[in-house]
C-alpha cells in the first residue's frame, strides 16, 4: 500500500503493475479531460494535465469545480473503464488476502 495504509497512493498503482508510465486516464463524464501518468524526478508518480503537474484530487476538483462528492479515485477511468478507485480497491483487497 501506500505509506499510510489504505491511503490512495497512484505511485503504488503503477509499482504493482495496475497502471503504466504514459497511461492515460480519463475523467469519467468528459472523457476529453483527461490526465497521463508520469514519473517525476523525486521517483513519485503524479498526473499531468497540458504539461502541468498535479494529483488526482486536484484535477478532479478542477473537472468538477467543486470539491469532489466521493473520493477523486471515482472520477478517472482507463480506456477499458475501470476507475482508479477500482483498481486501487482491488489492490487493497490483494494485499489484505496476502
Amino acid at each position: 500500500m501506500s505509506k499510510k495504509k489504505g491511503k490512495f497512493d497512484l505511485s503504488h498503482l503503477v509499482h504493482e503493475g495496475q497502471i503504466k508510465d504514459g497511461d492515460t486516464l480519463y475523467f469519467v463524464s468528459e472523457p476529453a479531460k483527461c490526465f497521463t501518468v508520469k514519473k517525476q524526478p523525486n521517483g513519485d508518480y503524479k498526473a499531468v494535465v497540458n504539461g502541468e503537474v498535479t494529483t488526482v484530487h486536484a484535477f478532479a476538483q478542477k473537472c468538477l469545480g467543486t470539491e469532489p462528492p466521493d473520493h477523486a479515485s471515482r472520477w478517472f477511468r482507463n480506456e477499458k473503464g475501470v476507475t482508479l478507485y477500482q483498481m486501487w480497491q482491488a489492490d487493497a483487497e490483494l494485499d489484505y488476502a496476502a
